[in-house]
């Protein structure tokens, strides 16, 4: 809903599960130039390989991975294999307004190191 506040787990990220809500970056030319969305990440085919008999890794391919959006006049997108897209974070959920309270952070940093 518009004004609910939206809670995102912001890490590097070496995998990222099928299905996900994603904050995604299609990474531009200079730093910072790059453009940002919220997007349902699915796998139409995850990365595959086959191994020699010394256990080397061999004849990869990348995996399909398509966006979906949300707003049904938008067609999902097949992220381009060369790596142009940055994962910047995962939803977890969403709080209506009315139901979240904001307090400072130095306040929550005394309260748990026990110096108040």
């Amino acid at each position: 809903m518009d004004g609910d506040i939206a809670i995102f787990q912001r890490s590097d990220f070496d995998y990222v599960e099928n299905g996900k809500v994603v904050v995604i970056e299609k990474v531009g030319e200079e730093e910072g130039l790059g453009a940002w969305a919220l997007k349902k990440l699915v796998i139409e085919r995850p990365r595959s390989s086959h191994r020699t008999e010394y256990e080397n890794e061999i004849d990869w391919d990348d995996p399909v991975i398509v966006l979906h959006s949300y707003n049904p006049r938008v067609s999902p997108r097949r992220l381009d294999p060369s790596g142009q897209y940055r994962v910047h974070g995962i939803f977890l959920r969403s709080l209506r307004r009315h139901d979240a309270s904001f307090v400072d952070s130095d306040w929550i940093r005394c309260i748990a190191t026990g110096e108040e």
